[in-house]
């Protein structure tokens, strides 16, 4: 077990470029201190933290820490698996527009 790549606590400093989201980068740290030094301020908050909590050396298990964009990525893969809020919103903005147009026809004609 002492041959694998990352150490548990290994952080993890991870952003996607706004330019192309199809890639997720990375940079791996020894200790949380170094990883929020290295944050470039291009990247904004744009950057989430994990921290490496077990692995067998073909699978790992990374916790979120709390910094950067943590709580909208949280919020994000909630709103993602809640039915409510995924059929519930469209459901809600499609009655929206139907009841605009209404009053826009009616100020129309």
């Amino acid at each position: 077990m002492n041959d694998l790549p990352y150490k548990r606590g290994t952080i993890k400093l991870t952003w996607i470029d706004p330019q192309d989201y199809t890639f997720l980068q990375s940079k791996m740290f020894t200790n949380l201190q170094d990883a929020k030094l290295f944050v470039p301020q291009s990247k904004g908050k744009n950057y989430l933290f994990f921290q490496l909590n077990e692995s067998d050396g073909d699978n790992y298990t990374w916790k979120l820490l709390p910094y950067g964009k943590h709580k909208e990525y949280v919020n994000g893969m909630k709103l993602n698996n809640n039915p409510l809020a995924k059929y519930g919103i469209p459901l809600l903005a499609l009655i929206g527009v139907f009841f605009m147009g209404k009053e826009i026809y009616k100020k129309v004609k």
